[in-house]
């Protein structure tokens, strides 16, 4: 375990933008797992877990009924800067 530990720290310490941008795509995840949730519990059909090629139309769909529900619009907002920054500071991180 510990040398699990050292190694991320290495990974880290010596490629931080990979890091970082590891970090962000996965924000991003995580902020498209969260309205993908939000959608099934006001009944919208999508399977919970899976990828599908309709999750593009999630967070449009999201922002459409929002307001009639009291949602806040902050994770679409924050999910595609997230992933755009993380994308470039991957690639950045990865062939600098």
């Amino acid at each position: 375990m510990a040398e699990h530990i050292s190694l991320l720290a290495y990974i880290v310490r010596h490629n931080p933008l990979l890091s970082l941008g590891l970090w962000l795509v996965g924000a991003s995840v995580l902020l498209a797992s969260h309205i993908k949730c939000k959608l099934i519990e006001l009944g919208h059909q999508a399977v919970p877990l899976l990828p599908n090629p309709r999750d593009w139309e999630l967070p449009g769909e999201y922002l459409e009924v929002r307001s009639q529900h009291g949602l806040s619009p902050w994770p679409v907002y924050l999910m595609w800067p997230c992933l755009g920054a993380g994308v470039v500071t991957l690639l950045i991180g990865l062939f600098a």
